[in-house]
């Protein structure tokens, strides 16, 4: 088992491409809890899952079925869109490609860097949210860090295009039902 802040090496995370507002691996925006739970089955487990009593899931946690403990994936979902938002955990989630580019587990500086580069050559204005995390809303993308240790790599956080204008507000008075504070 894992240790708080073990990262999982790099050769032995799944490696999952992503398609801006259409999928991040085998997880598509727009699924349910259920149809992404069988997407991942064999990969990933959901460990914790939040809803309100009727069926409805607006949270859930996966692990990696295949090392340690600690959640590899966040889902959020909206009941007018179904899955919203795809949080992966730096230390033990799936390595994400966007163009060739990998955003899990980086230095932030490198992958800022790599990534404002990417979106300026490819004539997409880059952000920054109000705490400073690199962003795109024109595709999805927000970049925020997590503690492991004495590091603080990168996990990106990959949002459905309904979700996109919020990529650069992360602040928890002006976004509806505080969806993006359960991204900090």
């Amino acid at each position: 088992m894992a240790g708080v802040w073990d990262v999982v090496e790099e050769s032995r995370r799944e490696v999952w491409s992503f398609t801006p507002f259409e999928h991040v691996g085998p997880l598509r925006f727009g699924m349910t809890h259920e149809r992404a739970a069988a997407a991942v089955d064999g990969v990933l487990k959901t460990i914790v899952s939040q809803g309100d009593g009727t069926g409805w899931v607006s949270q859930a946690d996966m692990w990696p079925v295949h090392y340690g403990a600690g959640a590899g994936v966040h889902l959020y979902y909206d009941r007018a869109i179904g899955l919203a938002a795809i949080a992966i955990d730096a230390r033990m989630g799936p390595q994400v490609d966007l163009d060739g580019i990998p955003l899990v587990g980086r230095v932030p500086s490198l992958l800022e860097d790599a990534l404002i580069d990417h979106l300026t050559a490819h004539s997409i204005e880059p952000a920054f949210s109000l705490e400073a995390n690199p962003c795109a809303p024109d595709i999805g993308v927000v970049m925020r860090v997590q503690r492991a240790g004495d590091r603080v790599p990168t996990r990106p956080v990959l949002v459905a295009r309904d979700w996109a204008p919020r990529c650069s507000d992360a602040s928890e008075g002006r976004i509806p039902d505080d969806e993006w504070r359960r991204f900090s």
